[in-house]
Protein backbone atom coordinates (compact mmCIF):
# COMPACT_ATOMS: atom_id res chain seq x y z
CA UNK A 1 0.00 0.00 0.00
CA UNK A 2 1.52 3.33 -1.06
CA UNK A 3 0.88 6.74 0.39
CA UNK A 4 1.50 10.21 -0.92
CA UNK A 5 3.67 12.50 1.10
CA UNK A 6 2.20 15.80 2.42
CA UNK A 7 4.59 17.74 0.21
CA UNK A 8 3.42 15.87 -2.89
CA UNK A 9 -0.23 16.48 -2.01
CA UNK A 10 0.45 20.16 -1.38
CA UNK A 11 2.31 20.57 -4.66
CA UNK A 12 -0.49 18.92 -6.63
CA UNK A 13 -3.28 21.06 -5.18
CA UNK A 14 -1.55 24.42 -4.88
CA UNK A 15 -1.44 25.26 -8.63
CA UNK A 16 -5.21 24.89 -8.94
CA UNK A 17 -6.00 27.05 -5.91
CA UNK A 18 -5.50 30.46 -7.62
CA UNK A 19 -7.60 29.33 -10.57
CA UNK A 20 -10.35 28.17 -8.23
CA UNK A 21 -10.30 31.47 -6.36
CA UNK A 22 -10.46 33.34 -9.67
CA UNK A 23 -13.46 31.31 -10.80
CA UNK A 24 -15.26 31.97 -7.50
CA UNK A 25 -14.45 35.68 -7.68
CA UNK A 26 -15.77 35.91 -11.24
CA UNK A 27 -18.89 33.97 -10.25
CA UNK A 28 -19.60 36.49 -7.50
CA UNK A 29 -19.27 39.34 -9.98
CA UNK A 30 -21.64 37.88 -12.57
CA UNK A 31 -23.82 41.03 -12.67
CA UNK A 32 -20.77 43.14 -13.56
CA UNK A 33 -19.70 40.69 -16.27
CA UNK A 34 -23.20 40.62 -17.78
CA UNK A 35 -23.50 44.40 -17.61
CA UNK A 36 -20.19 45.00 -19.37
CA UNK A 37 -21.01 42.33 -21.97
CA UNK A 38 -24.36 43.95 -22.72
CA UNK A 39 -22.71 47.36 -22.98
CA UNK A 40 -20.13 45.94 -25.38
CA UNK A 41 -22.91 44.40 -27.49
CA UNK A 42 -24.73 47.75 -27.63
CA UNK A 43 -21.57 49.58 -28.65
CA UNK A 44 -20.72 47.00 -31.31
CA UNK A 45 -24.19 47.06 -32.88
CA UNK A 46 -24.98 50.74 -32.33
CA UNK A 47 -25.88 53.03 -35.20
CA UNK A 48 -23.87 56.26 -34.78
CA UNK A 49 -26.58 58.17 -36.66
CA UNK A 50 -29.32 57.15 -34.23
CA UNK A 51 -29.87 57.53 -30.50
CA UNK A 52 -32.76 55.11 -30.15
CA UNK A 53 -30.95 52.04 -28.82
CA UNK A 54 -28.86 53.83 -26.20
CA UNK A 55 -31.80 56.04 -25.23
CA UNK A 56 -33.90 52.96 -24.51
CA UNK A 57 -31.23 51.67 -22.12
CA UNK A 58 -31.42 54.87 -20.06
CA UNK A 59 -35.22 55.02 -20.19
CA UNK A 60 -35.57 51.34 -19.28
CA UNK A 61 -33.20 51.62 -16.32
CA UNK A 62 -34.99 54.72 -15.05
CA UNK A 63 -38.41 53.12 -15.38
CA UNK A 64 -37.33 49.92 -13.65
CA UNK A 65 -36.03 51.80 -10.61
CA UNK A 66 -39.14 53.88 -10.07
CA UNK A 67 -41.47 50.91 -10.59
CA UNK A 68 -39.57 48.79 -8.06
CA UNK A 69 -39.53 51.71 -5.63
CA UNK A 70 -43.28 52.27 -6.02
CA UNK A 71 -43.94 48.59 -5.33
CA UNK A 72 -41.53 48.62 -2.35
CA UNK A 73 -40.39 45.18 -3.48
CA UNK A 74 -36.58 45.01 -3.98
CA UNK A 75 -36.90 41.24 -4.33
CA UNK A 76 -38.95 41.78 -7.48
CA UNK A 77 -36.14 43.71 -9.20
CA UNK A 78 -35.29 41.16 -11.89
CA UNK A 79 -38.91 40.13 -12.64
CA UNK A 80 -39.87 43.80 -13.00
CA UNK A 81 -36.97 44.36 -15.40
CA UNK A 82 -37.99 41.25 -17.34
CA UNK A 83 -41.57 42.49 -17.72
CA UNK A 84 -40.38 45.91 -18.90
CA UNK A 85 -37.99 44.36 -21.43
CA UNK A 86 -40.83 42.17 -22.69
CA UNK A 87 -43.02 45.27 -23.05
CA UNK A 88 -40.30 47.04 -25.07
CA UNK A 89 -39.84 44.01 -27.32
CA UNK A 90 -43.60 43.74 -27.85
CA UNK A 91 -43.86 47.45 -28.70
CA UNK A 92 -41.00 47.06 -31.16
CA UNK A 93 -42.70 44.14 -32.88
CA UNK A 94 -46.00 45.99 -33.37
CA UNK A 95 -44.57 49.38 -34.36
CA UNK A 96 -42.27 50.63 -37.08
CA UNK A 97 -40.38 53.13 -34.92
CA UNK A 98 -39.29 53.87 -31.37
CA UNK A 99 -42.19 56.17 -30.57
CA UNK A 100 -44.40 53.47 -29.08
CA UNK A 101 -41.55 51.99 -27.01
CA UNK A 102 -40.57 55.35 -25.53
CA UNK A 103 -44.19 56.34 -24.97
CA UNK A 104 -44.91 53.06 -23.17
CA UNK A 105 -41.91 53.41 -20.83
CA UNK A 106 -42.73 57.06 -20.15
CA UNK A 107 -46.33 56.17 -19.31
CA UNK A 108 -45.18 53.37 -16.98
CA UNK A 109 -42.70 55.69 -15.23
CA UNK A 110 -45.31 58.41 -14.75
CA UNK A 111 -47.80 55.84 -13.47
CA UNK A 112 -45.23 54.44 -11.05
CA UNK A 113 -44.51 57.91 -9.66
CA UNK A 114 -48.25 58.45 -9.09
CA UNK A 115 -48.76 55.03 -7.49
CA UNK A 116 -45.68 55.33 -5.33
CA UNK A 117 -46.72 58.76 -4.09
CA UNK A 118 -50.22 57.50 -3.29
CA UNK A 119 -48.81 54.54 -1.35
CA UNK A 120 -46.31 56.68 0.55
CA UNK A 121 -43.42 54.69 -0.88
CA UNK A 122 -41.36 57.81 -1.44
CA UNK A 123 -41.69 58.96 2.16
CA UNK A 124 -39.29 56.23 3.27
CA UNK A 125 -35.81 57.41 4.32
CA UNK A 126 -32.71 57.31 2.16
CA UNK A 127 -32.75 56.89 -1.62
CA UNK A 128 -36.46 56.04 -1.60
CA UNK A 129 -37.49 59.67 -1.25
CA UNK A 130 -35.42 60.69 -4.28
CA UNK A 131 -36.92 58.17 -6.70
CA UNK A 132 -39.59 60.39 -8.31
CA UNK A 133 -37.13 63.26 -8.76
CA UNK A 134 -34.52 60.96 -10.27
CA UNK A 135 -37.11 59.43 -12.59
CA UNK A 136 -38.27 62.82 -13.86
CA UNK A 137 -34.70 64.06 -14.24
CA UNK A 138 -33.33 61.08 -16.13
CA UNK A 139 -36.41 60.74 -18.33
CA UNK A 140 -36.34 64.46 -19.19
CA UNK A 141 -32.63 64.30 -19.97
CA UNK A 142 -33.01 61.22 -22.15
CA UNK A 143 -36.09 62.35 -24.05
CA UNK A 144 -34.63 65.84 -24.43
CA UNK A 145 -31.88 64.29 -26.54
CA UNK A 146 -34.50 63.61 -29.23
CA UNK A 147 -34.59 67.34 -30.02
CA UNK A 148 -30.85 67.54 -30.60
CA UNK A 149 -28.66 66.51 -33.50
CA UNK A 150 -27.62 62.84 -33.21
CA UNK A 151 -24.05 63.70 -32.19
CA UNK A 152 -25.11 66.09 -29.43
CA UNK A 153 -27.95 63.79 -28.39
CA UNK A 154 -25.58 60.87 -27.96
CA UNK A 155 -23.28 62.94 -25.75
CA UNK A 156 -26.25 63.99 -23.62
CA UNK A 157 -27.44 60.39 -23.28
CA UNK A 158 -23.90 59.27 -22.44
CA UNK A 159 -23.85 61.82 -19.63
CA UNK A 160 -27.21 60.53 -18.46
CA UNK A 161 -25.99 56.93 -18.47
CA UNK A 162 -22.89 57.84 -16.46
CA UNK A 163 -25.07 59.77 -14.02
CA UNK A 164 -27.40 56.80 -13.68
CA UNK A 165 -24.37 54.57 -13.17
CA UNK A 166 -23.41 56.68 -10.16
CA UNK A 167 -27.04 56.42 -8.99
CA UNK A 168 -26.73 52.62 -9.30
CA UNK A 169 -23.58 52.60 -7.16
CA UNK A 170 -25.36 54.58 -4.44
CA UNK A 171 -28.13 51.97 -4.33
CA UNK A 172 -25.62 49.11 -4.37
CA UNK A 173 -23.70 50.55 -1.43
CA UNK A 174 -26.85 51.27 0.59
CA UNK A 175 -28.66 47.99 -0.21
CA UNK A 176 -31.69 50.14 -1.00
CA UNK A 177 -34.71 50.15 -3.35
CA UNK A 178 -33.48 47.49 -5.81
CA UNK A 179 -31.59 44.24 -5.32
CA UNK A 180 -27.81 44.55 -5.11
CA UNK A 181 -27.36 42.27 -8.11
CA UNK A 182 -29.57 44.48 -10.28
CA UNK A 183 -27.83 47.64 -9.05
CA UNK A 184 -24.43 46.09 -9.83
CA UNK A 185 -25.52 44.94 -13.28
CA UNK A 186 -27.07 48.30 -14.09
CA UNK A 187 -24.00 50.21 -12.86
CA UNK A 188 -21.67 48.14 -15.04
CA UNK A 189 -23.94 48.56 -18.05
CA UNK A 190 -24.56 52.28 -17.61
CA UNK A 191 -20.96 53.24 -16.88
CA UNK A 192 -19.42 51.06 -19.59
CA UNK A 193 -21.95 52.16 -22.21
CA UNK A 194 -21.81 55.84 -21.23
CA UNK A 195 -18.02 56.00 -21.19
CA UNK A 196 -17.81 53.98 -24.41
CA UNK A 197 -20.18 56.38 -26.16
CA UNK A 198 -18.14 59.40 -25.04
CA UNK A 199 -14.91 57.80 -26.24
CA UNK A 200 -16.43 57.07 -29.66
CA UNK A 201 -17.92 60.55 -29.88
CA UNK A 202 -14.59 62.21 -29.12
CA UNK A 203 -12.47 59.87 -31.23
Amino acid sequence: MSSRSPSATHSSTTPTAPASRLVRALARRWPTILGVAFAAFNLATDDPNSITAVLLVLVLATTAYVVIAALVRPGWSWPVLGVLVAAVVTARLVSSGPVLELAAMTAVAVGAVAVGAARGAFSRPGPWRWQPFAAVGFMALGLGALWLAPEAGRVLIAAGLIGHGVWDVVHWRRHAVVSRSLAEWCAALDLALGVGMLVLALA
